[in-house]
């Protein structure tokens, strides 16, 4: 027997758990964009876990498998990145975004994993009007994209924030390269899964996470 939206508790409700990720971000571009990023942009790791509880419980049971494998592998890009500066160029990670391993937040591969997931879940949606079949490689090419624009504008707050440190100064064309072919490579896990089309949550979640660092790049704001 299937249960009907209105007889799902509020508490596990995706509307309830998306209302959560929209005011927890609002609160947060808000409060930094008032003077109160000292005391707000510290509890990134906290938000990034909860976001990631948040996403995970109404991801289905076919994919903790690639969950695990595509934190992994993030990770694993970004220790190589920061050990050899070859991948994404000359860089290092400050304390903010909470516990390392090898010179990398933990926090880092689950950030992967959202931002893959999330952009997964909007390119099939976008691909699939009009009832047509989305090609695991096209979906996959514009997740890069989407992830590689999304983090042209996560670059400058994490940079203000301390979150890393570019040792040149500017950001190397190599950083934007090395997103795209990563995204696109990890991206060809997510073909032919069904919480692509189901996990909405994912999709919201990087959309709320674009508009977070929009505003927090059009502010004036200091730790």
């Amino acid at each position: 027997m299937t249960t009907s939206p209105s007889m799902t508790p509020w508490w596990r409700r995706p509307f309830t758990w998306g209302a959560v990720i929209v005011i927890l971000h609002l609160v947060g571009a808000t409060g930094t964009a008032l003077g109160y990023a000292h005391l707000l942009l510290p509890l990134t790791p906290l938000n990034l876990i909860l976001c990631a509880g948040i996403v995970m419980s109404f991801t289905g049971d076919e994919s903790p498998w690639r969950w695990a494998l595509t934190m992994f592998l993030g990770f694993g890009i970004e220790v190589l990145g920061v050990a050899t500066g070859l991948l994404f160029g000359d860089y290092s990670y400050g304390s903010g975004l909470g516990p390392q391993a090898l010179d990398v937040p933990l926090l880092m591969g689950v950030l992967w994993w959202l931002l893959l997931i999330g952009t997964h879940h909007l390119s099939e949606r976008f691909l699939s009007l009009g009832g047509r079949v989305v090609s695991p490689v096209v979906r996959s090419a514009l997740a890069a994209t989407m992830m590689t624009a999304l983090d042209g504008a996560i670059e400058p707050v994490a940079i203000r924030a301390g979150w890393w440190t570019w040792h040149d100064g500017g950001i190397p064309w190599t950083n934007y390269l090395t997103w795209w072919i990563a995204a696109f490579a990890l991206g060809l896990l997510w073909r032919d899964v069904d919480d692509l089309k189901t996990n909405r949550l994912s999709g919201l979640l990087v959309l709320v996470f674009t508009l977070f660092f929009v505003v927090l790049n059009l502010t004036p704001w200091t730790l």
